[in-house]
């Protein structure tokens, strides 16, 4: 679990999604600066994680000038369940590396036990990573659309294509952070993997 969530969460924070942004021409979408959106995106980030707001966050047009906020009510609350969602899974890994840290301490005499525990549980989760992340290269909407199925089964998800929420977060931006979200859990699960067989091999 811990293998599985620490990379794809870690992708949360603001260097990474103005990178992103940047790529996929958000500014240009919103018609607005770098540095605006950036700042949007970086209060959205907030109410996702530490609920800072009600994703009621406005474009400045002009400093006196009073704007609307930039989501409606429907994507607010897909937004919403978006955060109840990751928090849960921050949760999750914390739990799960607070278990991998117990289990460490527990068999700490037993080395061997240890690197075939993680030499198995890692292998897997790589090769899974990467039939998952395979998926999504060869079948993006499919994949995205399955996803938000599942974890999202209150149907909420669907916009129109002037959606600024899509335009904050187009597809391409999905794609691209799916990919190396896949990369992430691939690397740190070999990684991994290799610490279990040197232990093996003790």
């Amino acid at each position: 679990m811990a293998l599985v969530l620490a990379g794809p969460l870690l992708l949360f924070n603001p260097w990474f999604v103005s990178f992103e942004q940047a790529r996929n021409d958000v500014p240009a979408r919103l018609g607005t600066t770098q540095t605006e959106a950036d700042r949007v995106t970086g209060a959205i980030l907030c109410d996702l994680l530490l609920g800072c707001d009600d994703f009621a966050e406005s474009l400045r047009r002009s400093p006196s000038s009073a704007t609307p906020p930039l989501l409606t009510d429907a994507e607010r609350s897909h937004m919403r369940d978006v955060a109840h969602l990751v928090r849960v899974l921050w949760l999750a890994l914390l739990v799960a590396v607070a278990l991998v840290v117990a289990g460490l301490i527990v068999l700490r005499q037993q080395p061997r036990r240890i690197g075939a525990i993680l030499l198995w549980t890692s292998g897997s989760v790589a090769v899974a990573a990467i039939v998952v992340g395979g998926f999504f290269a060869i079948a993006f909407d499919q994949a995205f659309l399955l996803f938000h199925r599942l974890l999202f089964p209150q149907g909420n998800y669907l916009f129109a294509p002037d959606s600024n929420l899509l335009r904050l977060f187009p597809e391409g931006f999905w794609f691209e952070s799916a990919l190396v979200a896949g990369l992430l859990i691939v690397v740190c699960a070999l990684a991994v993997t290799l610490v279990g067989w040197r232990l093996l091999r003790r």
